[in-house]
């Protein structure tokens, strides 16, 4: 009876091996995945703007998860490259902060702006709950 109690308790184990082809697969995956969300805010910032100096200029340490608003010189606003009216643009922050939160904002305004354009964009972002915005500047 004891012979047949020892048989019964051997548990064979087999060697476990690491797979190494899925950790690759994700791997590559993020890696696509943050080179094409850096490529796309590039994308969102005009080159016709020209961005006004200060010598107090700093680099924000997180931009990749902002929203990008640039104002041109008439005071025309555009959520990435494209043109929004007032109306668009409310309910582009609104969505995104409901999709997205928090909702955090890099505006990049051109030195001729109108401030009032500006103070109406800083409403639009406060009424929507945008956490905290950015003003886009250069260094001398």
């Amino acid at each position: 009876m004891t012979e047949a109690r020892r048989r019964s308790r051997r548990v064979v184990h087999e060697d476990i091996g690491l797979q190494i082809a899925p950790m690759i697969d994700v791997t590559l995956l993020l890696l696509f995945f943050f080179m094409l969300s850096g490529k796309l805010t590039k994308n969102a910032k005009l080159k016709t703007i020209q961005i006004p100096v200060a010598t107090s200029a700093q680099t924000p340490q997180n931009t990749g998860e902002r929203d990008v608003i640039n104002i041109d010189a008439t005071g025309n606003w555009f959520a990435g490259d494209t043109p929004v009216s007032t109306a668009e643009l409310t309910s582009h922050l609104k969505a995104r902060f409901q999709n997205h939160p928090p909702l955090k904002l890099q505006v990049r305004a051109d030195g001729g702006t109108p401030a009032a354009r500006i103070k109406e964009l800083m409403n639009l972002a406060a009424n929507a709950g945008a956490l905290e915005v950015v003003y886009g500047v250069r260094k001398p």
